[in-house]
């Protein structure tokens, strides 16, 4: 008070010395008597143009003033200057700066602030505090795992703490809203009891587990945790979800029959109305049945769906083309016609495959008119199909029944040439040869069977081609050649209890008993062995796939390069999406393209063809062929793709092929579609990205607020998490706040799970405080020289 009295009286003198001393010793009297107002006004005259230097104390002890008198900003510019990491003052900083942050909901930047403070040992209740609050802003942060494990220390530190009954509370919510699951399953299944509301957590945290594993292709482990959903089945929505995702799973592992029954119970779940998902069960349910060849249950199931769907319903062209399939093989052809009609006018994108289907059935129906044009139609619009092989051969099939013998041969041969490698091929050869026989070419008939029995060995084809080819041989004075060639296909289709037979299926089944090993040593001395066996070339596939499962993949592309050279083998697909695959990830782009482009002219099912696109997409994005690349995924996107993985992916490159040609705003656009769409990693990453383009074009509150909702929404993607704080730390950088630049890098050196982020985050800190020390040596250089 005498203090206060003089520094009165001096207040009004002119020339007073020391006068910011006096400004100083006024504001430490203020604030020891608590009147902060006062305080802060004599801090604020002693500061003025010295935070830079100024005692961390002062500094500390004007921004608590300036905190209690909700003088926020001031506050938080004080307690910013006053933050050190190697003493007290630094960690009440942060604690102040945690609260001050909290109140302005920029929680994580509270978060890291909080995570300094509780370090501070020595001041229990601090500890106590700053933990609690950096549990609870973990938590609505979408950061469960980590709220948990605060949440159950405390507990367990602080037993009487005054918030003890809160944090209760919270972990309770946290297990039943975690997106982070790992933790509370593992906590749940660990309790003694439970009640009606825990178990609710445990059926949720089951079923996003499955569903994040599924995401993940991993489906074994996916199925585990939708079976340990449905045993606590008080959610009816996580019921049907859990069924209808565990179905999806099996109908992948291609286990249809166990799909079907999780399939059917969803559909058959009592007072269930989300038509979404049951539309989708009978869509899966009609595919389950279908591929099981039950094609009545087939059939009431895709009717079902087409019935209810409404056209802009995911799938309903393809639903309308799987039930024209069930109505062809059940011989009711007109409702075939009609329905495939029905999915060309839905504009499905297998059109081709419905002008072929409608071809064939005209033709079955005997309007040969009306068929050939069909097929003329398919042959001019889509020259690129994949069932252009088919199209043809159909076509030729036609011309044969109908006696046009030398238009069949036409269209036998452009199968022939064009698609070696065709499944239609062998046939083609055999009724080329039947309308030769027709034109009385016994030579080129003889030749076209002799063909079937040389390159075919053990086709089913070449055991139909024995007979007419003794006779051919015959008609074409050639009789003297059969015994040669029916040696040759005993050769081929030897007695299967012989040696050279046992010896083969032994070396095979060590494969597909997954003894890798084993099955390498005893292929590679089979093909020793027998050089000149029918199943060489099988063998050889078979010994590159044991050589890639176990991780050789130099050599195994090695392998399947020479098997790549027999285009009659009846695996030539596989064969090429390996090469590609494994030139793909060899980084030879270049050599991956048209070893995808092959497997597109030739994918047997819609998986094959969707990995030839993804292929092709990825390899020339990487390649910078940035109009291929877009083409490619936009190709991806009016499919539908196999699953929702594939379009989101599509959907992610698009903007990354924007982004790439300097395109921002349709590169913007792009990933905000796939976020809006994607809960995966594709989703993450189209996030990330999202934020650094925010970051390049300096929108730098955008691109805070795009990577704080990044590590709360995909929380379970830690890459692009880390990613994403290293990137938050620089949008700090760039708006001149080092101290939630440094506490961010910090926080992810002390607490992040990956390491490669953490060196990161710790060789930048580093770095950041070289600067600092740098601009505070330069400043009391400054300083003094000022002073001299």
């Amino acid at each position: 008070d005498e203090l206060l009295t003089y520094s009165s009286q001096l207040s009004g003198r002119e020339g007073v010395g020391n006068s910011e001393e006096i400004s100083l010793l006024v504001a430490e009297a203020y604030f020891k008597k608590g009147s902060n107002k006062e305080a802060l006004a004599a801090y604020t005259t002693y500061l003025n143009g010295k935070e830079d230097t100024a005692d961390k104390g002062i500094l500390l002890r004007a921004g608590y003033a300036a905190f209690i008198l909700s003088e926020d900003d001031i506050a938080l510019r004080y307690l910013k200057s006053s933050f050190s990491d190697t003493d007290s003052i630094g960690y009440y900083s942060a604690y102040y700066l945690g609260s001050l942050y909290l109140k302005k909901q920029q929680k994580p930047m509270a978060l890291t602030s909080f995570d300094i403070a509780r370090k501070f040992r020595s001041d229990k209740k601090l500890v106590e505090e700053s933990t609690f609050q950096f549990a609870k802003i973990a938590y609505e942060l979408g950061r469960a795992d980590q709220a948990i494990a605060e949440f159950e220390n405390l507990l367990k530190t602080f037993p009487q703490s005054s918030y003890a009954n809160e944090i209760r509370e919270l972990l309770s919510q946290a297990y039943v809203n975690a997106s982070n699951y790992n933790k509370a399953i593992a906590y749940i299944e660990s309790l003694p009891s439970r009640s009606v509301a825990v178990d609710r957590a445990y059926q949720k945290a089951t079923l996003l587990k499955g569903l994040d594993l599924f995401n993940r292709e991993d489906y074994l482990q996916a199925d585990q945790y939708f079976k340990k959903s449905v045993q606590y089945p008080i959610n009816q929505d996580y019921v049907a979800e859990a069924n209808f995702w565990n179905a999806e799973s099996l109908s992948i592992q291609k286990q249809y029959e166990q799909a079907a029954n999780h399939y059917l119970k969803v559909v058959g779940l009592t007072g269930y109305s989300n038509l979404d998902i049951l539309l989708k069960a009978r869509y899966g349910l009609g595919y389950s049945y279908f591929n099981l060849q039950q094609y009545d249950r087939a059939l009431f199931n895709f009717k079902e769906f087409a019935n209810k769907a409404s056209k802009s319903q995911a799938n309903y062209a393809d639903g309308l083309l799987r039930l024209a399939d069930c109505y062809y093989v059940s011989k009711e052809y007109p409702a075939a016609l009609d329905t495939y009609k029905r999915a060309i006018a839905a504009n499905s994108v297998d059109s081709d495959y419905a002008h072929l289907q409608a071809g064939v059935i005209l033709g079955v129906l005997r309007k040969y008119t009306e068929a050939f044009t069909e097929f003329d139609f398919f042959m001019k619009n889509y020259s690129k199909s994949r069932f252009m092989d088919e199209a043809l051969f159909q076509r030729a099939q036609l011309e044969f029944e109908q006696g046009n013998y030398s238009l069949a041969v036409a269209d036998y041969s452009k199968v022939i040439t064009l698609f070696s490698a065709s499944r239609f091929t062998p046939y083609a050869f055999t009724r080329r040869a039947a309308c030769y026989y027709n034109l009385k070419d016994f030579n080129k008939t003889s030749d076209d069977y002799i063909t079937v029995l040389t390159n075919y060995p053990n086709h089913p084809a070449g055991a139909d081609v024995l007979l007419p080819l003794q006779e051919s041989l015959n008609l074409a004075g050639r009789s003297t050649e059969f015994d040669n060639y029916l040696a040759g296909y005993k050769k081929s289709n030897p007695d299967s209890k012989g040696i050279e037979s046992v010896e083969y299926e032994t070396a095979k089944n060590l494969y597909f008993n997954q003894d890798y090993a084993k099955a390498i040593q005893r292929l590679t001395l089979y093909i020793d062995q027998y050089p000149t066996s029918p199943r060489h070339t099988e063998a050889n596939y078979y010994l590159a796939e044991a050589t890639y499962r176990s991780k050789n993949f130099t050599e195994a592309l090695r392998i399947y390069y020479q098997i790549n050279q027999d285009q009659t083998f009846s695996f030539a697909n596989k064969v090429v999406a390996r090469i590609a695959e494994l030139e793909f990830k060899q980084g030879t782009f270049n050599k991956a393209v048209p070893a995808f482009q092959r497997l597109s002219g030739m994918a047997s099912n819609k998986k094959e063809q969707s990995v030839a696109w993804n292929g092709l997409m990825e390899s020339y994005f990487f390649l910078e062929q940035y109009d291929s690349a877009k083409s490619y995924a936009e190709t991806i996107l009016r499919s539908g793709g196999v699953n929702a993985g594939a379009v989101n992916k599509a959907s992610l490159y698009l903007g990354k092929i924007a982004k790439a040609q300097g395109d921002f705003e349709a590169a913007k656009d792009e990933f905000i579609a796939t976020i809006n769409a994607a809960q995966d990693e594709h989703g993450a990453e189209a996030k990330y990205l999202l934020g650094e383009l925010f970051y390049l074009a300096k929108e730098h509150k955008q691109c805070y607020e795009t990577l704080v909702s990044l590590n709360t929404d995909f929380a379970n993607y830690p890459e692009w998490v880390g990613k994403s704080y290293l990137l938050l730390s620089d949008n700090f950088l760039a708006v001149g706040d080092s101290f939630n630049a440094k506490a961010v890098l910090k926080s992810l050196v002390d607490n992040f799970p990956i390491e490669s982020v953490k060196r990161t985050a710790s060789e930048r800190l580093i770095k950041l405080d070289e600067v600092e020390l740098q601009r505070m040596q330069k400043v009391k250089s400054d300083t003094l020289e000022n002073e001299r």
